[in-house]
């Protein structure tokens, strides 16, 4: 029996008795005292420290009226502009009515918190324990949307504010504009936007990782390699592929490190000097998290989660280069930096050369694993406008002018791409949520007026975890349903009923039950409406305007929901074939003559 075998053996049999957390502050602890003694004693470098030039608004105070001060400050206060905008459009029309929403109605919102055993699924492969649990602490603070994004919308203010102060080596004005367009990238934009999408912790301790880091090259001190310690550990166990970003990142690091000549020392030697101790445990903590996730999922274990969403290779690759150029482009320069340094003609860059290094190890996951979703790649995209922006405004002066030429088109190629598919993903987003709290509305008034005793809501064309997550939403806004109740109530439950032809299609059984495996919430399979029925068609249903109107012709139409603002059809082919929406997972084709409308009708 193999190390990690045994390893597996022993977690699975000992995760009652010894909980995660217990085993994560211990790892932690550790890792910090190693930490705090392997460096106490490194001298801080002067020549590193002379190139630190922060913001420093003293300054640009006395040089107002500057042509560089007017620029800067003019760049700051539209950072604050957009970020103020930013965080309007986050609210507006927000609700848990979402996917995966039902983390929320069915947990926090009832007030059970979420434990670090939920997020370790070893049936599915899922190993993220620490996702999620920033809402332990909301809870008890807000019940509502809003409330539950203030934490994140703090998130995004540090977030955006290291990036603003993170490469000293670029002047305010382009430091601004790459925060812009870094918050403009779908990826990051869609996991600022909702609350269950852990690429937003990522993102958020990477951002730290990475200024702790910096910090420590500069001063040697104990408190930024403390931090950086702490904010790894927090980073890769809230998103598995995370520890890959980690690991790639201090690996390279090291690497490079021996090919440096300004280190002491010949070869591999440097490995072990005392500038690399921190690398080597940011190196182990990410070698731990292996471990820990051969012992708690098991070394064989299932990876149910990643089969069912894999697609063949070439239609991973097709759909990331449609929506996003980034991680290409983040290839290209890491590829031609590997050029230079091969061949002695740049130095290596620590920082940023290990950054870039670790967003390839997460993009080369993904691909090999066939996985596709839009927010996926926010950790690599924000590691792309990094490094690629900073090369290119740099090296600005020196290039041709075919150059220049050549890198404007390209800047407007993927700045016209993030502006088109966030705003398709915003735009959709937000009418689902409206139409979905608007349609809940409407059952809420006829169960209210007297039909809540028998009342059945049939969905035609929905499958059963939109329906499941529909039904959460509703009886979080006191619309008790099937399954959901949690007390006996003198009225009957709602009756959740889907189309049975829907459920076959998705290969599932045609029988009552549970909507989905883990929850209780109940769906009963039917082959059509009943009179007195509500036949609801979401706006997110993958359903063609004929389709549609088959249901609402044979009733009567309580409400019918059209997009905000209208878009004309013949603008769809902007977004036709966009692999996105659903959550922003996989999509491709043309979207329905339907798209985003919706309607509650009585059946007779």
């Amino acid at each position: 029996m193999s190390f990690l075998e045994k390893v597996s053996l022993w977690a699975m049999r000992h995760s009652g008795t010894l909980p995660f957390g217990l085993i994560w502050i211990t790892i932690t602890a550790a890792a910090a005292i190693w930490v705090a003694s392997a460096v106490g004693q490194v001298a801080a470098p002067t020549s590193q420290k002379a190139t630190s030039r922060p913001i420093d608004l003293i300054l640009m105070w006395r040089q107002a009226g500057t042509p560089r001060a007017v620029a800067a400050l003019t760049a700051l206060t539209l950072l604050a502009v957009f970020l103020t905008s930013y965080t309007a459009m986050i609210l507006m029309w927000e609700d848990f009515a979402y996917y995966d929403n039902s983390f929320f109605t069915l947990l926090t919102l009832k007030g059970h918190n979420f434990s670090l055993a939920t997020n370790i699924d070893p049936e599915h492969g899922r190993f993220w324990p620490l996702g999620l649990q920033e809402f332990n602490l909301t809870r008890w603070f807000t019940d509502t949307a809003a409330g539950y994004h203030v934490l994140p919308m703090g998130q995004l203010f540090i977030f955006s504010w290291i990036l603003l102060i993170l490469d000293d080596e670029l002047n305010i004005t382009a430091r601004a504009a790459l925060v812009i367009l870094a918050l403009l990238t779908p990826s990051i934009l869609i996991s600022f936007n909702g609350l269950i999408f852990q690429e937003r912790d990522v993102l958020f301790f990477l951002a730290c990782l990475l200024l702790s880091v910096k910090r420590f090259d500069q001063t040697q001190s104990i408190v930024w390699a403390l931090a950086a310690v702490f904010c790894a550990q927090f980073m890769i166990y809230t998103k598995e592929t995370a520890f890959l970003l980690l690991l790639g990142f201090a690996a390279s690091r090291l690497l490079l490190r021996c090919r440096n000549a300004h280190y002491g020392g010949s070869g591999f030697d440097r490995l072990w000097v005392r500038e690399s101790r921190l690398d080597l445990c940011l190196a182990c903590l990410a070698g731990l998290f292996l471990i820990l996730y051969f012992g708690f999922v098991g070394i064989h274990g299932n990876t149910n989660y990643a089969a069912a969403a894999r697609l063949p290779r070439a239609d991973i690759v097709l759909g990331y280069t449609r929506v996003d150029l980034l991680p290409w482009l983040l290839a290209a320069v890491l590829l031609g930096r590997i050029y230079l340094l091969l061949r002695h003609r740049a130095a290596p860059l620590l920082l940023w050369d290990g950054l870039a290094f670790g967003g390839m190890a997460c993009f080369v996951a993904y691909l090999y694993l066939s996985l596709f979703g839009v927010y996926y790649m926010a950790p690599v995209d924000l590691i792309a406008v990094l490094y690629v922006g900073r090369f290119a405004l740099l090296s600005w002066t020196k290039m041709s002018s075919w150059g220049k030429i050549a890198g404007t088109l390209l800047a407007f190629i993927v700045l016209f791409q993030n502006v088109l598919v966030s705003a398709f993903a915003v735009y959709e987003r937000k009418n689902v949520i409206h139409a979905k709290a608007e349609i809940a509305s409407v059952v809420e008034t006829q169960y209210r007026h007297g039909t809540g005793n028998d009342l059945t809501l049939f969905f035609p064309f929905a499958g059963a975890f939109t329906i499941l997550e529909f039904g959460a939403y509703l009886n979080y806004r006191g619309v008790p349903v099937e399954g959901a109740a949690d007390e006996a109530s003198s009225l009957s439950s709602v009756v959740l009923a889907e189309a049975s032809r829907t459920r076959t299609k998705s290969g599932g059984k045609a029988e009552d039950g549970p909507c989905v495996p883990w929850t209780t919430i109940w769906c009963q399979v039917v082959s059509g409406p009943a009179a007195g029925d509500l036949v609801i068609v979401l706006p997110d249903d993958e359903a063609s305007l004929a389709e549609a109107s088959l249901y609402r012709q044979r009733g009567e139409l309580l409400f019918s929901y059209e997009p905000r603002p209208s878009v004309p059809h013949w603008l769809f082919w902007l977004f036709d074939s966009l692999p996105v929406g659903r959550q922003s997972g996989y999509r491709y084709d043309t979207l329905p003559d339907r798209w985003m409308d919706g309607s509650v009708t009585i059946w007779k």
